[in-house]
């Protein structure tokens, strides 16, 4: 079962339980923030778009052991915060990180999972996505390939994703790892792989 629009707007509104990083107790966040009053009014269905903040260009080799990861350096290529309308243009066969502007604050009890928007698809540029695990904070950073024929214009600002959230039936196990909040590489250091 998803969620349908009206709960998800009761949750951005009214915030949802989650655990504060730093001290442990439990807080009410909204489920997605620094969305717009705009955005909220748009949701279709069973799902919210998320927009582009943040893009990336790993740079660098990495090492996945069972014991240790190093993934890519990287380098910002752009952010909306310094160039909010700001044009990226991609060539064909570039590979780029995306990181959302909103920032989901997943409850222990929640998971939701995230396509790209079908324009993306039609322009050659699938997006490399996950699941979001329960207890997981942060903006989310997916992979992006430009497998189209010609170069595309994409603006900082522009609705990249959709997520949609899933209730869990029993317990889960909250997501304690690495990538909490912000993070987008360990850009060249070694650290454990779990």
């Amino acid at each position: 079962m998803v969620y349908g629009a009206d709960k998800i707007v009761r949750m951005i509104q009214e915030g949802v339980s989650v655990e504060d990083h730093v001290t442990g107790r439990r807080v009410q966040k909204p489920l997605v923030e620094y969305i717009g009053d705009e955005q909220v009014d748009l949701i279709e269905g069973t799902t919210v778009d998320l927009r582009l903040g943040a893009v990336y260009r790993p740079v660098g080799a990495a090492r996945l052991m069972r014991d240790s990861r190093i993934t890519p350096e990287i380098d910002k290529v752009m952010d909306i915060e310094e160039s909010p309308e700001g044009i990226l243009r991609i060539r064909n066969g570039e590979y780029l990180l995306f990181q959302t502007i909103e920032q989901v604050n997943m409850p222990e009890d929640m998971f939701a999972y995230i396509r790209p928007r079908t324009t993306l698809i039609r322009c050659g540029i699938p997006l490399e996505t996950a699941f979001i695990s329960p207890n997981y904070q942060g903006r989310l950073t997916v992979g992006m390939k430009h497998q189209g024929a010609g170069e595309v214009e994409i603006q900082m600002g522009f609705r990249i994703l959709c997520i949609a959230f899933f209730p869990i039936d029993g317990r889960a196990v909250p997501y304690r790892g690495v990538w909490q909040g912000d993070r987008v590489s360990t850009n060249g250091e070694e650290e454990r792989p779990f």
